[in-house]
């Protein structure tokens, strides 16, 4: 490329002196730029760095080059800008001054855009969530598909996609049940006020199922307990935890032990409960005035 500058300063009259400098230290800043853009995605892809992050789980792994790219990607074109405003005369207490001043006016100006993108930061440093996820913020619930700059990907559970600002995440608390150790099971169960006497046995023979249960969490808190009075009911509360959270094992660990429970009771010759309520007939009051005839 230098032979050829010369070769046509040699011929075009404008390319004078200081104009082919200008012209072959722009080619050279272009090329080196390009080239170390390229060398630098080239190592990013490599099994060296890969291990360098120290990150087994591979959807980590693949938003940290990613995020890792894009930096790399705007300091390669901001030392590239510098360098060609330098070589065309620019001095470098100007350009430090155009650039402090162009960085506060672009603050100003993009308020928003600017929050959207630091918050991408804190999204990378923090991980709160990973593609792959299933997160819930301000109401707003689904997998994390992508995260962006600006903005992060869902994919709700109607399969449509949704767009959340980055900001939004910085702003909101997040819950990730992705990643829970455990999944709880909590269940309000109305027995019958007649069943008073069979209480204290359901209550023990439940707690004894749970505590047996190969898919229930003995570590964590197992509670079996006859804890209100309501108004067509005995309210017995079931509070535990399964091993597993995934959420279709997790349902079906459920459903086996409400019928276990459900047996329980049956074999205590107890019996669920439901809203009711009971007419009593005045004193004295005789069967014809309580069902009169039709």
């Amino acid at each position: 490329m230098g032979w050829l500058g010369r070769l046509i300063a040699n011929n075009v009259a404008w390319l004078d002196g200081s104009n082919a400098l200008k012209l072959s230290a722009t080619i050279t800043i272009l090329a080196v730029m390009w080239a170390l853009h390229r060398l630098g995605h080239a190592v990013m892809e490599t099994r060296r760095f890969e291990r360098w992050l120290h990150m087994d789980d591979p959807k980590d792994r693949a938003m940290a080059i990613s995020f890792i790219g894009r930096i790399f990607t705007i300091l390669i074109l901001v030392i590239g800008a510098g360098a060609l405003m330098i070589a065309y005369g620019v001095p470098a207490t100007a350009l430090a001054a155009l650039g402090g001043g162009a960085g506060v006016g672009l603050a100003f100006g993009t308020q928003n855009i600017s929050q959207n993108f630091f918050s991408g930061f804190m999204l990378f440093f923090n991980r709160p969530f990973k593609e792959g996820d299933w997160i819930s913020t301000d109401g707003l619930e689904g997998t994390v598909e992508h995260i962006g700059w600006y903005h992060t990907r869902l994919r709700t559970f109607e399969r449509r996609p949704m767009y959340i600002p980055n900001a939004v995440f910085a702003t909101n608390s997040i819950v990730n049940p992705g990643q829970m150790y455990n999944r709880r099971i909590l269940a309000n169960i109305g027995l019958r006020y007649e069943d008073i006497p069979a209480m204290d046995t359901i209550t023990k023979q439940v707690r004894a199922l749970l505590k047996n249960h190969n898919a229930i969490d003995n570590d964590q808190i197992i509670l079996v307990h006859f804890n209100a009075w309501e108004s067509s009911s005995l309210n017995l509360q079931v509070y535990c935890f399964t091993k597993t959270t995934v959420w279709q094992d997790y349902l079906d660990i459920q459903q086996e032990i409400f019928l276990e429970i459900a047996n329980i009771v049956k074999a205590n010759n107890a019996d669920f409960a439901f809203d009711c309520t009971t007419l009593y007939p005045a004193p004295n009051l005789k069967p014809e005035q309580l069902f009169p005839a039709s």
